[in-house]
C-alpha cells in the first residue's frame, strides 16, 4: 500500500476513537542557526501532494520555513498505537488557497489572525 492510502486509512481509524482534536499535529522547523523548534499546527487536507496547514507568515515558524525549507510532521496517535513520521520541504500554498481558507474561517477566528503572529 502507498504511503498517503496508508495515512489516509490510519487517519480514518484516528478520526473513529473521536479525539478532542483530531487535526492536532507537531511541526517541526530550524532557525538559519539551526536551532530546532517544534509546535502543535492543524491539519486542513493531505493528498499524494502533501499536507496542507496554514500559517502567519510573519510568526517565528513562518520565518524559519522561509529560511530552511526543510520541515518534519509528528501525528501522535496514542489510543491506537501509532504514530506518524512525515520529513520533506515545505512550499507556500497559492495565494487563492490561503484567502478561501482565511475567508471561511469564524470571523473571530480572523480577527484572531490579524492580531497575533
Amino acid at each position: 500500500m502507498d504511503p498517503v492510502s496508508l495515512f489516509t486509512l490510519w487517519y480514518n481509524d484516528w478520526l473513529a476513537t473521536n479525539p478532542p482534536e483530531p487535526s492536532a499535529m507537531a511541526l517541526s522547523t530550524a532557525g538559519k542557526d539551526g536551532t530546532v523548534s517544534s509546535r502543535i499546527v492543524l491539519l486542513k487536507d493531505f493528498s499524494e501532494k502533501g499536507f496542507i496547514f496554514f500559517t502567519n507568515y510573519d510568526s517565528r515558524k513562518g520565518r524559519q520555513m522561509k529560511s530552511d525549507s526543510h520541515a518534519a510532521l509528528l501525528f501522535w496517535w496514542q489510543p491506537l498505537g501509532r504514530q506518524v513520521r512525515i520529513e520533506g520541504t515545505v512550499e507556500k500554498t497559492p495565494r487563492i488557497v490561503s484567502e478561501q481558507y482565511f475567508h471561511a474561517r469564524p470571523r473571530e477566528s480572523q480577527i484572531g489572525a490579524w492580531a497575533s503572529e
